[in-house]
């Protein structure tokens, strides 16, 4: 019973060695993607990807599990959003990398697949979509299609509506059809930019009325409601027909 007890202790003393070596390393993940961006800079892309699966390799450790299991529901959605940008941002960067390579595409699809995984639903979002945007703009991808097919994810994944949302509600079924229209117009390039200038503009708007109650009120009565109506009325048909035809 002694020796059972006094193995079970050298046990704990073993695990407990061990996850304050996890933690020592994790203290010094940072430093392997501030290499890993400075090599990318460089163009030195190999030493880039060691770099950068050093460092999720090491925030896989410290969650206890392997990189590619790697998920956003690990992190406080609040106190760590720098560390998921950061993470979206290492992924971005190694799928491009692998995209180089014709016989690496599962690789970089795999590394598209985890930077939406840590771009959709973040407040981010819509600045990692122009990253991919600029970055198709530039018609440097081999597999051209996964990195549109990436930007259209993030374009109509977004559910937000920043001002119907502020006029109308969440699960208003104004608020939905605004979303329609987005998904219908989202597949061309004067459609993007519309979406792009609506993005840019929304969030300061709906901040700066919310920081102005008053003149909210009269705004979205007065115009902002009644013109969203007309908008709603007079862009039903074009998304229905687009509906009709996907």
């Amino acid at each position: 019973m002694a020796k059972s007890k006094k193995a079970l202790e050298e046990i704990d003393e073993k695990e407990e060695r061990r996850r304050e070596q996890i933690k020592e390393l994790h203290r010094t993940r940072l430093t392997h993607l501030k290499r890993a961006q400075q090599l990318v800079r460089e163009e030195h892309l190999g030493p880039a990807l060691d770099s950068y699966t050093k460092y999720l390799g090491i925030l896989a450790l410290y969650f206890d599990t392997t990189e590619d299991k790697l998920s956003p529901k690990l992190f406080d959605a609040e106190k760590d959003i720098t560390e998921l940008l950061l993470i979206s941002i290492a992924y971005w960067d190694m799928a491009k990398a692998f995209d180089r390579n014709p016989r690496l595409q599962r690789d970089c699809q795999r590394c598209l697949d985890q930077f939406l995984k840590f771009s959709i639903g973040f407040k981010y979002q819509h600045v990692n979509a122009q990253i991919v945007r600029k970055f198709n703009n530039k018609k440097q991808a081999y597999n051209s299609k996964a990195f549109e097919a990436a930007y259209q994810r993030m374009q109509v994944s977004s559910k937000k509506c920043y001002i119907a949302t502020s006029c109308f509600g969440e699960n208003d079924p104004r608020t939905q059809e605004l979303r329609l229209f987005k998904k219908a117009i989202a597949h061309s390039e004067l459609g993007r930019d519309f979406i792009d200038a609506y993005y840019l503009i929304s969030p300061s708007l709906v901040s700066f009325f919310n920081t102005h109650p008053i003149f909210k009120f009269f705004a979205e009565k007065l115009f902002i409601s009644p013109f969203l109506m007309f908008f709603i009325f007079t862009t039903r048909p074009y998304v229905r027909n687009q509906k009709a035809h996907s």
